[in-house]
């Protein structure tokens, strides 16, 4: 019965991230649930509200946030892209990639990242439960962080760099109950734009 509920919550997960992507109006491509856990198993004994642990009662560290599921359209990613290759890295590597938009072996890249719950971009979203818009401005060498975290220490992933360079021009990252939901659009997407996006995900 519990392997039963639990493949019913994964498949409202994905029915969730899908829908903010695919539908009529829709001007995101992908979008990834970063769900927060503790680092270390059994989780601290702190005293649950709701179903959920009270995180603002212990150190931040003890506390992750991982990819729990994402969805993209990489058919919508590619229909403003450009022709030609553009050589691109991550980490230690160096590839060629298309410019045809999002690329899945890119995209699939955000799920190896972990995030310390209170730090950095991602991080300080889940804990503060705000929402932070990042954009990449067409004719700017560099990412375009409007944020009030202006700081080395507040460096966007790794990633997210390739993601730009492929087409992605707003990044999105809004606090939910447990987690974070990270959006992406090869279009600049006002912050406005927030209150016609359902930001209720599967507890």
């Amino acid at each position: 019965m519990e392997d039963m509920q639990q493949v019913a919550v994964t498949h409202l997960l994905q029915h969730t991230l899908r829908s903010f992507c695919i539908h009529e109006n829709s001007q995101w491509v992908y979008a990834v649930f970063w769900r927060i856990l503790p680092r270390n198993y059994p989780p601290p004994k702190w005293d649950g509200v709701g179903g959920a642990y009270d995180r603002s009662r212990g150190n931040r560290r003890n506390w992750i946030l991982v990819w729990e599921d994402g969805f993209c359209n990489f058919t919508a990613s590619s229909s403003s892209s450009t022709s030609g290759r553009e050589c691109s890295g991550y980490g230690d590597h160096e590839y060629q990639q298309s410019s045809h938009g999002l690329q899945p072996e890119l995209f699939f890249k955000m799920s190896h990242e972990i995030y310390n719950y209170g730090e950095g971009l991602i991080g300080k979203v889940a804990a503060d439960q705000s929402h932070k818009w990042i954009f990449k401005e067409p004719n700017d060498q560099e990412i375009n962080f409007l944020s009030a975290w202006n700081n080395s220490a507040d460096s966007h992933p790794r990633t997210w760099e390739a993601q730009f360079q492929s087409g992605i021009k707003t990044i999105a990252l809004i606090a939910v109950r447990e987690g974070v939901i990270q959006l992406g659009s090869i279009h600049k997407v006002a912050s406005l734009s927030l209150s016609h996006t359902h930001t209720e995900a599967p507890k």
